[in-house]
């Protein structure tokens, strides 16, 4: 009986001394809490924490992470030199702290009270992504835009959905060359229609960024699909038709739309118009060519393009006349490229006209006016030239 009774002393002295061990650390708890709440001691209480969250007693009670929630906002909004830096974006670990305890074992009776400080957490975490916004920190400006789009599913908000912090986090991330990032966050925004067409063509830019070509297009063409009075989209995927594959028919089959819904746009005509002279087909690009010139007067593409093309084909002439050997078939020859020369010279002139500062445009118009012998314009180009 007396060995019985020396072992349940042994035991009842032990659990008093981890009892006593549980009570100290959850002791250490508490003051941290409320040294948070006052704002004072938060070196101390933040190293007090810091050892809560590792010991096994209180690792995984609820009261420790809802306590760091407090002491990194209450980090955040000190003015005190001594303890406003002491942990890096004090907002985001305060948000991270109060979710962890909010959803684990024994947190339901934190809950009020964490739903009523993240309504001002939230504001501070906006504040902070502008502000790093406003410095060019775009990685920053993300992660604060990120988290508060997680904010937002807290179910103190009940699930309302804010579309601009959800565009504002994507338009970060590709800012700061985040392409998943930005087309997670873009593609959520296009869920609620955020941003329309405009949406699909950021997306479409990260993919190409990426260097992936096949989503790139895929997406702008569901974009058109989806938003077909939308220019940018189909200007965007004329122009990878045009300037980035050799696919002038695909490109073709769209200007055909781009012109039934903008009949008046001078530009598409422009592009017609490369696209039939890069096929070889010079009379429907001249067509197109006056008929962009008549519908913008100004058009220095169209201009310059046409009097590039009859330059072209007097340079095409002027090789075949110099294999001729008979002296008078040669001069014949000659007069047909000089009547090139002179009918691209008027929009090869206007151009200039436009573009004035465009040195390269007054080099060819020198090379026209000689050939032509047209001297009082020759020299009066050389004294630009000569500037």
């Amino acid at each position: 009986m007396k060995k019985y009774y020396l072992i349940s002393i042994l035991v009842i002295v032990s659990t008093v001394i981890i009892n006593s061990s549980c009570n100290a650390q959850k002791k250490y708890v508490n003051k941290a809490f409320t040294w948070a709440q006052q704002g004072i001691k938060l070196d101390t209480a933040l190293k007090a924490l810091n050892v809560a969250s590792e010991e096994v007693t209180t690792k995984d009670w609820a009261k420790t992470y809802y306590s760091y929630g407090i002491l990194y906002q209450a980090i955040g909004n000190s003015q005190d030199e001594q303890f406003k830096n002491l942990v890096e974006d004090p907002f985001i670990k305060s948000f991270d702290n109060y979710k962890k305890a909010y959803f684990m074992d024994g947190g339901s009776s934190f809950k009020t009270s964490i739903d009523a400080s993240l309504i001002s957490l939230s504001n501070n975490i906006i504040n902070n992504g502008i502000e790093a916004y406003n410095d060019q920190n775009f990685a920053r400006a993300f992660s604060y835009f990120e988290k508060a789009f997680e904010i937002n599913q807290m179910p103190i908000f009940g699930g309302a959905v804010d579309t601009a912090i959800i565009f504002n986090t994507g338009l970060m991330a590709q800012r700061s060359e985040n392409w998943d990032g930005a087309i997670k966050y873009y593609s959520e925004a296009l869920k609620y229609g955020y941003g329309a067409g405009d949406t699909y063509a950021f997306v479409a830019e990260c993919y190409k960024s990426k260097g992936d070509t096949t989503n790139f297009i895929l997406t702008l063409k569901t974009g058109f699909e989806n938003y077909p009075l939308n220019q940018g989209l189909l200007g965007s995927i004329i122009n990878y038709y045009l300037l980035e594959t050799d696919n002038s028919n695909e490109a073709l089959e769209y200007l055909k739309l781009a012109k039934q819904k903008d009949p008046t746009n001078a530009q598409f005509y422009v592009a017609e118009a490369h696209l039939y002279d890069k096929l070889g087909k010079k009379e429907e690009a001249i067509q197109n060519y006056f008929k962009a010139i008549e519908l913008d007067p100004k058009s220095f593409e169209a201009y310059f393009n046409l009097g590039v093309l009859y330059f072209n084909e007097g340079v095409e002439l002027t090789e075949i006349a110099n294999q001729i050997k008979d002296n008078k078939k040669y001069e014949e020859a000659k007069l047909v490229a000089d009547k090139k020369f002179e009918q691209s010279l008027p929009y090869i002139e206007k151009s200039f006209e436009l573009h004035p500062d465009d040195l390269s445009i007054a080099t060819t118009l020198k090379n026209l006016y000689y050939r032509l012998k047209i001297t009082d314009k020759y020299d009066k180009i050389m004294e630009v030239l000569n500037k």
